[in-house]
């Protein structure tokens, strides 16, 4: 699968979902939809960039169990045992490397929107 493919896959997904008048074309309206769109994202990545910064206590851009343990006991108020922050673990580090990393982090929260 190319790059470019891809790249051409979503921009036409894209206009399917934006042109909302079907001419083939983005209007004014149209595009001022996608910046809007797209302002949003970026805010939503930039707040949850900022909240797993918080958790990631020792700066290493990648959460550990016992951050997260400390940071759900914190702030959610919630006490987590050793088992459920292993199962917490398992559903979240996709990689399985130890860590949830921000892509993880921001995955896990997408699934809940």
């Amino acid at each position: 699968v190319s790059t470019q493919s891809t790249g051409d896959d979503d921009l036409k997904s894209m206009m399917l979902e934006v042109d909302q008048d079907g001419d083939g074309a983005i209007n004014f309206s149209e595009m001022l939809t996608i910046m809007i769109r797209m302002h949003k994202q970026t805010r939503e990545s930039q707040n949850l960039l900022k909240v797993f910064e918080i958790m990631d206590k020792d700066g290493n851009k990648r959460i550990s169990k016992s951050e997260l343990k400390k940071a759900l006991k914190l702030y959610c108020n919630k006490k987590v045992s050793n088992e459920e922050m292993d199962k917490i673990m398992r559903e979240v580090d996709f990689d399985n490397d130890g860590y949830i990393s921000f892509v993880e982090f921001s995955n896990c929260v997408h699934l809940f929107k």
